[in-house]
C-alpha cells in the first residue's frame, strides 16, 4: 500500500482507480485499537466515497469529528480477484 501524506494523494488513487476499472483499499487507524483497519471501496462507489471524505476528512487525511481516525495507506486493487484467490487457497 502506497502511504498518504495529502489529501491530494488519495484523489489521485481515487482517480487512477476509476480509469482502470478497479478498487480502492485504504488502511485507517481505529481509536482505542492497536491495529489499524482495511476498507474496499468499490470501484462503483468511489466518487460516493471521496465525495465524503472531501466533506468528512481534512488535508492530514484525518476525520473531522474524530482526528483519531486517519486515512494512512491507500492501494488500487481489484477485490473479486482477491475475494477468488481467498477462496482458493482457504477452500
Amino acid at each position: 500500500m502506497k502511504e498518504l501524506k495529502k489529501f491530494q494523494d488519495l484523489i489521485d488513487i481515487c482517480i487512477k482507480a476509476k480509469e482502470c476499472n478497479r478498487d480502492v483499499a485504504l488502511e485507517l487507524t481505529v481509536p482505542g485499537q492497536k491495529a489499524t483497519e482495511i476498507i474496499i471501496v468499490k470501484n462503483e462507489n468511489i466518487d460516493y466515497k471521496l465525495d465524503y471524505y472531501c466533506k468528512n476528512y481534512n488535508e492530514k487525511l484525518e476525520l473531522n469529528r474524530c482526528i483519531d481516525v486517519k486515512i494512512l495507506k491507500a492501494k488500487i486493487v481489484l477485490w473479486d480477484t482477491m475475494v477468488l484467490m481467498f477462496k482458493n487457497q482457504c477452500g
